[in-house]
């Protein structure tokens, strides 16, 4: 820890050194313009004076921008006063570039920082809805649960600064894995058959769960918009501070492709047996899988709807809904 506040100290010396050395050659320049009465001496006064105070801004704006390292060392003084030194409070970072658990290099840059790697883990509630303009949840012409049916996404993404190192605009790619299991209703099963889904009643027993899933693998695309920026100074150069939480927008769309759809029924027989009956749905359901997300997010936490604008099931399906539409939560975002 002393290294790090030798270094900090340092960071402060270079940058008044070498803005002194500036002001000094400019002072210089102003001298020899004097000797050769380029100016008169109220001028030279008056120049000097106005350098002064513009090395002066200078220094004391490149030395307020070194505060937030200066914050930082200090917080890892008092935690490893606390807790003790250790390899893992070296590799954790927590709201580390607006993610709940980093997993970062001490070494890295806050440039570095501007484009990561990240691990995101989403749940949220699904319902379906008439139409892909529809945003009505738990409506009466659905024939699902909601609050009990839910979509469930493992995403691996890349984030990219968009523009210069000031810009508060990132874009964000990757793929992952995305799972929405629909509850039907009133504690019936879902019956595919003959081009269409009907809900029934079960009979062979008593019923513990009916549900089924659509798998699929997404390629999400994002963009970001970050509301309160804040800038940093880093060997001189200015740029985003994407070391602190901020406030944010999100606008995205996804494509999935289907790789399996199961109905699954779990119930109890008469004998009191437990009894797992699995169904592969190899048609009915639409293979491919667009649409659009958006949300709004500080830090680590990040609320999300998401409307998809294919439907599930084809148009010779009969059923009432076919239009997903989830609201939820980024439970998990891990950032390395």
């Amino acid at each position: 820890m002393d290294s790090q506040m030798k270094i900090y100290s340092k960071k402060i010396d270079s940058i008044i050194s070498s803005e002194k050395s500036k002001m000094n050659i400019e002072l210089d320049e102003l001298d020899e313009s004097f000797k050769n009465k380029k100016i008169s001496s109220d001028e030279k006064q008056k120049q000097k004076a106005d350098i002064a105070l513009k090395y002066e801004e200078i220094i004391n704006e490149k030395v307020d921008s070194q505060k937030s390292d200066l914050e930082n060392t200090t917080k890892e003084i008092v935690k490893n006063s606390v807790l003790g030194k250790g390899k893992a409070f070296d590799k954790i970072e927590f709201a580390q570039n607006n993610a709940l658990v980093s997993f970062k290099d001490s070494k890295r840059t806050k440039k570095e920082i501007l484009n990561t790697f990240d691990v995101n883990i989403a749940i949220g509630y699904i319902d379906l809805t008439k139409s892909a303009s529809s945003f009505a949840l738990g409506g009466e012409s659905s024939q699902m649960k909601f609050g009990k049916s839910v979509s469930s996404v493992v995403e691996f993404r890349f984030t990219r600064q968009l523009g210069t190192l000031t810009s508060p605009v990132f874009y964000r790619f990757g793929f992952g894995y995305r799972g929405d299991t629909f509850v039907p209703k009133n504690s019936q099963i879902a019956d595919f058959n003959n081009n269409e889904i009907v809900l029934t009643d079960f009979t062979q027993g008593h019923l513990k769960k009916s549900r089924f899933i659509n798998h699929y693998i997404v390629a999400p695309l994002d963009f970001v918009f970050v509301l309160n920026p804040k800038y940093t100074v880093e060997n001189g150069e200015k740029m985003l501070d994407n070391t602190k939480g901020n406030f944010r927008i999100t606008a995205g769309i996804y494509g999935g492709v289907r790789l399996l759809t199961q109905n699954q029924i779990i119930y109890k027989n008469v004998d009191d047996h437990r009894v797992v009956d699995r169904e592969n749905i190899p048609d009915m359901v639409n293979n491919f899988l667009f649409g659009g997300k958006l949300s709004v997010g500080f830090g680590a936490f990040n609320v999300f709807v998401k409307r998809d604008f294919t439907p599930f099931f084809g148009d010779n399906v009969k059923i009432n809904n076919k239009y997903g539409f989830q609201i939820g939560l980024e439970l998990l975002y891990l950032n390395f």
